[in-house]
């Protein structure tokens, strides 16, 4: 049992020693110049967002992942994200959409995710007055505009996926600015807060291709659904209603044949 016990406090003793007399011919090689191996970090894949940031036309610094595009000429989509969320709730159809070389920026709606501040600081919450309504339709056209300024991105192949009042505000974006080449509305309503209105938007987007999705067990969205294909009628439209799967970007968790819908609509259109 002695025996053991000296033996094993020598063996301790060595490995404590062979440890000090690395780390000090280590210091040595540093002193002396002597190059150390490199530090390998993981490297981000080209199906990854990068974070990105611009200001609205009212200072507001909107926040977003963008997946660049992968060539020249390449079309790109604009996500808005339904109420209550943000961004990430459209990471999974953005890294899709850039396996089809297909460029995408998903941003943060103001007052919501990282897009709660103004340039001179001030905290900025959800509101739903038409002067909140007016700021979201600017925060559309900047980051429009950032798609648009990216020297792959073809100006004219840019398009519109929004969730929910997401959904309000690409419709009624498209239907002003007629650059927009296509627009996916998942769970829209005729007039989110009030002063959303689409009956007139509807008819003003005229005859670009346009997707609309909801779901049964969304009652409002999915006659909202009906009432949208009755009044723009138009053989360059999509519309499904699914029996389930919930509002906006919840359809996409449940069935992902869902996510391919939108994914085959625009690799189509765009």
């Amino acid at each position: 049992m002695k025996a053991l016990f000296v033996s094993t406090f020598v063996t301790a003793i060595l490995l404590l020693s062979v440890g000090c007399s690395l780390q000090t011919q280590e210091k040595r090689d540093i002193a002396d110049g002597v190059e150390q191996p490199e530090t390998i970090m993981p490297e981000q894949s080209v199906f990854d967002p990068v974070p990105v940031r611009f200001e609205s036309e009212d200072g507001l610094e909107i926040a977003g992942s963008f997946w660049d595009a992968p060539r020249k000429e390449s079309g790109a989509i604009l996500l808005l994200h339904q109420w209550g969320s943000d961004r990430r709730s459209f990471h999974s159809l953005g890294t899709a959409l850039r396996h089809l070389d297909i460029a995408s920026l998903a941003i943060d709606g103001r007052g919501f995710g990282e897009s709660v501040k103004t340039k001179d600081g001030n905290a900025l919450k959800p509101e739903r007055s038409k002067e909140a309504v007016n700021g979201m339709m600017a925060d559309v056209d900047a980051a429009i505009r950032f798609l648009s300024e990216k020297k792959n991105i073809e100006k004219s192949r840019i398009g519109i996926v929004g969730a929910s009042y997401g959904s309000s505000l690409a419709l009624i974006y498209a239907a002003r600015n007629k650059e927009v080449k296509t627009v996916v509305l998942l769970s829209p309503g005729m007039n989110y807060f009030g002063n959303l209105q689409l009956d007139s938007a509807i008819k003003e987007y005229g005859n670009r291709p346009l997707l609309i999705l909801a779901a049964e067990d969304d009652k409002a969205s999915a006659d909202a659904v009906r009432n949208l294909e009755r009044m723009g009628a138009n053989d360059k439209y999509e519309v499904k209603i699914f029996a389930d799967g919930g509002h906006g970007t919840d359809m996409m968790r449940i069935k992902t044949k869902r996510e391919k819908e939108i994914t085959d609509f625009l690799e189509k259109n765009l």
